[in-house]
C-alpha cells in the first residue's frame, strides 16, 4: 500500500466515522451534491448502527469489510453538558477506545492515511447571550470541557 501514497490513479475508498453527524452529514454533502465523486473513488459513511466502535472486534470487522485506504475519523461518544458532566470518566474512556480502535484497524488493514478530527465542547463559567466562537479568547477563567 505504500506505493499508493503518491499515485494519485490509485482507487480511493474513504471510510467516515461519524458519517451520519454534523461534520459526516457536511461532507457526504459536498463530496455527493457540490463537489462530486471522482473516478477511482468511494465513500463509505457509516453510523453507529454499522458498528459500535468501541467494540475492538466490530470495529475491525467493519474495517475489513470496506477495506479503506483513507479514513477520516470523526466519531466519538457524545451527549450534551449535563450527560457528559454526570459521566465523564465514563465518556472519556468510551472516546479512548473507539480512538484507540480506529486507529488500529486502519492500521491493520494498512490504510494510506487518516485524519481524526474529534468531538470537543466547552462551556464558559460566565458568558453573555448571544455568544460566538470568538468569545472563547474572553473566558478562560473557567471553563467546562466536554
Amino acid at each position: 500500500m505504500e506505493d499508493n501514497i503518491l499515485d494519485q490513479s490509485a482507487p480511493m475508498r474513504v471510510l467516515v466515522t461519524g458519517g451520519t453527524g454534523l461534520v459526516g452529514r457536511a461532507i457526504q454533502h459536498v463530496v455527493r451534491e457540490e463537489r462530486g465523486i471522482r473516478e477511482g473513488e468511494e465513500w463509505i459513511f457509516l453510523s453507529s448502527t454499522d458498528a459500535n466502535l468501541m467494540d475492538a472486534g466490530e470495529t475491525r470487522e467493519v474495517f475489513q469489510k470496506h477495506q479503506p485506504t483513507h479514513v477520516i475519523h470523526l466519531a466519538a461518544m457524545v451527549g450534551g453538558l449535563f450527560k457528559n458532566m454526570r459521566a465523564n470518566l465514563g465518556f472519556w474512556r468510551n472516546n479512548i477506545y473507539i480512538n484507540d480502535n480506529v486507529l488500529q484497524a486502519a492500521h491493520e488493514v494498512d490504510a494510506v492515511r487518516v485524519v481524526s478530527c474529534l468531538s470537543t465542547c466547552i462551556f464558559p463559567d460566565k458568558t453573555t447571550y448571544p455568544n460566538d466562537e470568538t468569545m472563547v479568547k474572553r473566558h478562560t477563567e473557567c471553563l467546562q470541557v466536554c
